[in-house]
């Protein structure tokens, strides 16, 4: 009996010092660390709060601890930093090092899964799905889906003018994930309507990039790596609030995608329609998924065809990336444009004078200036996919004296260096979209909301101009007016910046 609580105590204080060595690990190294919340768990819980997104969180500790500094999720390892130079090491100069995202949370294994997109795949996988996604995403593609886009947005106007023009105020959100959702919808699947507020996808993409983190799984995950499989397959296989959206939308992408297959093989002469059609004319019955080696991107070769699980993978996070995003970044501006009617005016102005139809062309677009300059703006505040700012190393390196071993993940504190003085100036604080028509040059990688180097958002553009087809159409017929006295939004999710609500009131012009 001795014997066995001898050896049960000698396990525990084996135990108790591995657990002190490995949640000191940056302290050891001479980094400022955030203080642990426990010697398993590290800091993980303070990161997946929906309460209190993580952006504010990486923000309270840089004033705290510095700009850069490290933090333990568990037994992973993370830099923070909102160091411009470090962040151009890293995103750009250093890709090699670099060239892998943040491990998702619970998904699939990222070199060997059948289901990898090109958010998450690394590697010569996503060299080789974003050159096979990139004509989808070129001038002359987006002039082509100009049309589609208007006509969503006219749809959207005509809807607002017939429910909110009696001056109450009402969350104008609402109408841009229904927006962004039919405009995917019909730029992705094949739909030939409109299908505003009756779209049952919204809700379950709205829940997918709600959903709560805070869990147990999720923490053993980060606390025990190696249970990761294991608890991805429970996950997967038990009903459970992180992955009922995922499958019922992948499933609903896999029926769509059989359909176009059927119909393409009845009948071979069909037109391209969507992005499933790009994806289907890449669709090869015998790829193969190599497994991840050594990457070099000047060096990797690009062979353009998709299995049909990277096919639907796909479709679906085109869906995923499309609309939650470019919601938050239309409510975002329209609530800065209502607190500021000068910038406001100066936006109809240019409307007036750059849009002379009725409808919008491209160029005319792209020649909406200070619009763009507003939404930049506006994502300067409010980088709402702050979240993909983050980075593996893949190849221990050194930058600037700091070591950064193999897997430790590099994460940015966005919000931090686009409020950071010695880049923007005093000003920083203020909404001023002149910054962005002034001669002074932002320097590389200061302004991140799509990410920065090779992996920047391949949609950047889509999304700009959908953004601003919106606002040129509403801004052209309505002012819009805070519908609350209150100075800022509640905001909350543990994936993106999300508001709770953008309470606008509309004036006929």
């Amino acid at each position: 009996m001795i014997a066995l609580l001898v050896a049960l105590a000698t396990i525990a204080g084996a135990l108790y010092f591995y657990f002190l060595h490995r949640s000191s690990y940056f302290t050891r190294r001479g980094l400022p660390q955030v203080p642990i919340r426990s010697l398993i768990f590290g800091s993980s819980p303070d990161l997946f709060s929906k309460a209190n997104p993580r952006f504010f969180k990486l923000e309270e500790w840089t004033k705290k601890y510095g700009k850069t500094y490290g933090v333990m999720e568990g037994a992973t390892r993370m830099v923070i930093t909102s160091d411009l130079e470090l962040v151009n090491e890293v995103f750009i100069k250093q890709f090699d090092n670099f060239y892998s995202r943040k491990g998702p949370i619970l998904g699939a294994d990222v070199d060997k899964g059948q289901r990898i997109h090109l958010f998450l795949a690394r590697g010569a996988r996503w060299k080789r799905l974003r050159n096979i996604s990139a004509p989808s995403f070129s001038i002359s593609a987006l002039k082509k889906i100009r049309p589609i886009v208007e006509d969503s947005v006219l749809n959207m106007v005509k809807i607002m003018e017939e429910r909110h023009l009696d001056g109450g105020a009402f969350n104008i959100h609402d109408f841009y994930c229904e927006y962004t959702m039919d405009t995917i919808g019909r730029l992705v699947m094949g739909q030939k309507e409109s299908l505003y507020f009756r779209n049952p996808r919204v809700e379950v993409v709205k829940k997918i990039f709600l959903r709560d983190f805070d869990v147990p799984f999720v923490h053993l995950r980060y606390a025990f790596p190696w249970l990761t499989p294991v608890i991805r397959k429970i996950v997967q296989t038990l009903p459970s609030p992180l992955t009922s959206g995922f499958f019922r939308l992948r499933g609903e992408i896999h029926k769509a995608v059989e359909q176009r297959m059927k119909m393409r093989e009845s009948n071979p002469s069909l037109d391209d329609e969507d992005f499933i059609d790009l994806f289907l004319n890449a669709y090869d019955d015998e790829a193969e998924i190599g497994t991840e080696g050594e990457f070099r991107l000047s060096e990797a070769k690009v062979d353009k065809s998709l299995t049909i699980d990277e096919v639907i993978s796909q479709a679906m996070v085109f869906i995923l990336a499309g609309f939650d995003t470019t919601a938050n970044a239309l409510a975002y501006t329209t609530w800065m444009l209502a607190c500021n009617p000068t910038v406001m005016r100066r936006c109809q102005e240019e409307i007036e004078d750059v849009c002379g139809e009725e409808s919008i062309s491209y160029e005319d677009i792209n020649n909406l200036r200070y619009l763009e300059a507003v939404c930049k703006e506006t994502l300067r505040f409010f980088p709402l996919g702050a979240f993909a700012n983050s980075r593996t190393c893949m190849n221990t390196t050194t930058i600037y004296g700091l070591e950064i071993e193999k897997d430790t993940d590099v994460a940015v504190d966005t919000l931090s260096l686009h409020f950071d003085r010695e880049i923007w100036g005093e000003d920083v604080a203020e909404f001023r979209p002149e910054r962005w028509l002034e001669d002074r040059k932002v320097p590389q990688a200061a302004y991140i909301p799509f990410g920065a180097g090779p992996r920047i958002c391949i949609g950047m553009r889509l999304a700009m101009m959908e953004e601003k087809m919106v606002l040129a159409h509403l801004l052209r017929r309505f002012d819009f007016l805070k519908g609350t006295e209150a100075s800022e939004l509640r905001l909350h999710g543990a994936m993106t910046l999300t508001p709770v609500e953008v309470p606008i009131r509309i004036v006929k012009r």
